[in-house]
């Protein structure tokens, strides 16, 4: 298993904000009780309130990341940077989930690949500007 350094997923991080324009491009790195690590961020990318969080440990090859309140398990290094990219710059598809269920889904390409969030922590209809606009887009 390949080990997950969380000086390599700071860069993948910060190339992110960077081609999202999104500010501040700065991002905070923390060390967990667990000997794992996580790097925050909270601000505005397109007129739009974003935070996010990459959970990641030194062990492990991929990293849980939440946005807002999305939550997507696993996320690999290789598949971070173009993952943040897209969800900072809009280029993602929410959409209500099983019909009658009321789960909703966000999905996010990257490469050939569908990552779709496995997870919300809150429920109801979303209500941030960002789920608005990724509404509006439609599928």
């Amino acid at each position: 298993m390949q080990q997950s350094s969380p000086a390599l997923w700071a860069e993948a991080v910060a190339s992110a904000l960077n081609r999202a324009e999104a500010t501040p491009n700065a991002v905070a790195q923390e060390t967990t009780e667990s000997g794992g690590w996580s790097i925050d961020w909270e601000g505005q990318c397109e007129g739009s309130s974003l935070w996010f969080t990459v959970y990641g440990h030194p062990t492990a090859s991929t990293a849980e990341v939440r946005i807002n309140e999305w939550i997507f398990a696993p996320v690999s290094l290789g598949q971070a940077e173009e993952f943040l990219f897209k969800a900072l710059s809009g280029d993602a598809v929410l959409q209500r989930g099983v019909a009658g269920l009321g789960s909703w889904r966000l999905k996010i390409t990257v490469g050939s690949q569908v990552i779709v969030n496995t997870d919300r922590e809150g429920s109801g209809k979303p209500e941030t500007e960002w789920e608005l606009r990724l509404l509006q887009q439609g599928p």
